[in-house]
């Protein structure tokens, strides 16, 4: 990799959270003596949704019906941000890496894509890309896709938004190759 990352991002979906996916991101942010940030985002459409008052609940044990209000769904949030921000931590437990945690609110994939404004590597959870970028300098690439990476890598300026899919070994994968440390 050609390009200097000084951030890594890694977007920590509560639904789809992968360990493979921390490991990645924490082994690259080491590698390039990066820092490592977890973003947990709340959903604001679960929010809203727990505030009409038609909004039910399935139990999955249990299969009772249950009323849903924004004050349970916020308190199960938190729970959720709680757990993603120790997986974080256990992730970058075995490298040097300096790594910090931050939660926001709002539709996922467009607070991803604005944190890709931000910093110079953005890992996400997804598997279609978000509306197209406020700013024409984040290029979005899939994992697997490893010479539009490398090509990301050499741009100067651009902000990468990598989406893993629903394989996220492939972003560990896809991160060793574009580095040249595998074929």
């Amino acid at each position: 990799m050609t390009k200097r990352i000084r951030r890594v991002i890694v977007g920590l979906d509560p639904v789809r959270q992968s360990r493979a996916l921390l490991d990645a991101a924490a082994e690259l942010a080491g590698r390039m003596q990066a820092e490592l940030l977890g973003l947990f985002v709340e959903n604001q459409d679960l929010l809203h949704f727990a505030g009409l008052p038609f909004a039910r609940e399935v139990g999955f044990e249990s299969a009772t019906r249950r009323a849903l209000d924004v004050e349970s769904m916020e308190r199960m949030l938190r729970a959720l941000a709680r757990e993603a921000r120790q997986a974080l931590e256990s992730a970058a437990e075995g490298t040097r890496v300096q790594w910090s945690f931050r939660v926001v609110r709002g539709a996922p994939a467009a607070e991803l894509l604005a944190a890709a404004e931000e910093s110079d590597l953005v890992i996400a959870n997804l598997e279609t890309a978000p509306e197209s970028p406020a700013r024409a300098s984040v290029r979005i690439v899939h994992a697997g896709d490893v010479e539009a990476l490398r090509a990301a890598l050499e741009e100067e300026g651009a902000c990468i938004l990598l989406l893993a899919g629903a394989d996220p070994r492939l972003v560990g994968e896809t991160l060793r190759k574009a580095a040249g440390r595998e074929r």
